[in-house]
């Protein structure tokens, strides 16, 4: 009797761990092979961003953009200017919108009003829900670039409007070429 009072518990936690041991084998089988365990918040915002999430490719320009006080991200305008570009070309709207700006003002990119105008171009007509607050700036800004733009500046971005919006429509984004940066 004694000895049964001694194995009991002991069969008792054996099968409890057998039981979450195997439920936790279900888990990672439902997931995949990989599991993915995220150490910081960090961690799991980038390894969003190297998937192409679009949310994640913007949060992490916008770190690199204007770095949060007491981090370590450094101020780096040419990387944001690629994470901006790799969510614009996933159609996220705020992205498209600093893009835009980027190209405009030169900041991480040189110079191209032509492609700036392209991209406040796909800000203003972004069907995103989120894209209320973006659009009405952006047509602004579109309708004063058709006033400044030369006609043969106008039929060029309208070409970069259909290649974009070919590769945005194939989900070919490998296509894309980030414009030409500082």
């Amino acid at each position: 009797m004694q000895l049964f009072k001694l194995i009991l518990p002991r069969v008792i936690l054996l099968l409890f761990s057998l039981a979450s041991f195997s439920a936790e084998a279900a888990r990672s089988r439902e997931i995949g092979s990989q599991k993915n365990v995220y150490v910081t918040e960090w961690s799991k915002l980038k390894h969003k961003a190297e998937l192409g999430d679009p949310q994640a490719l913007f949060t992490l320009g916008n770190f690199y953009f204007e770095p949060p006080k007491g981090s370590s991200f450094r101020r780096n305008y040419k990387k944001a200017a690629e994470l901006y570009f790799q969510a614009s070309i996933r159609q996220y709207p705020s992205a498209q919108y600093n893009i835009g700006i980027m190209l405009h003002n030169g900041i991480g990119f040189k110079v191209d009003k032509v492609e700036s105008y392209v991209w406040f171009y796909f800000a203003s007509v972004n069907q995103s829900p989120v894209a209320k607050g973006v659009n009405k700036k952006s047509e602004d800004i579109v309708n004063q670039l058709k006033r400044e733009l030369t006609d043969e500046q106008l039929t060029d971005a309208n070409k970069r409007i259909e290649f974009y919006q070919r590769i945005i429509g194939s989900k070919r984004y490998r296509e894309a070429r980030t414009p030409e940066r500082k």
